[in-house]
């Protein structure tokens, strides 16, 4: 073993190697798992909104000839963060594509 590992280096060795990536790729890394993130929490929410929406309807906060209507605009308003989560992650690829090209 040459020692030149961060398993079997010094702890410099691993804070340097942490440290050799410019802050913009934390910023990115960081967004880009928050926009996964958020991607799972639509998904989450898309697959019980119907409950969600029954509970609404049994809590009396809405009223049961609504809850049709509710439960529509509970699915509309999820795609439409969705479709801005993806575009989000589209716009992001694209520039980190387009950055990686020039250099």
């Amino acid at each position: 073993m040459s020692g030149q590992g961060i398993a079997n280096g010094s702890p410099r060795m691993a804070i340097a190697w942490l440290t050799r990536f410019p802050p913009r790729l934390w910023r990115e890394g960081r967004r880009l798992g928050l926009l996964i993130l958020g991607h799972f929490m639509v998904f989450a929410l898309a697959i019980g909104h119907d409950e969600i929406v029954a509970e609404c309807v049994a809590e009396e906060l809405i009223a049961a000839r609504h809850a049709e209507t509710a439960e529509m605009v509970v699915a509309f308003g999820l795609f439409l963060v969705w479709t801005a989560l993806t575009v989000a992650i589209v716009r992001m690829v694209d520039a980190a594509r387009s950055g990686a090209g020039a250099a």
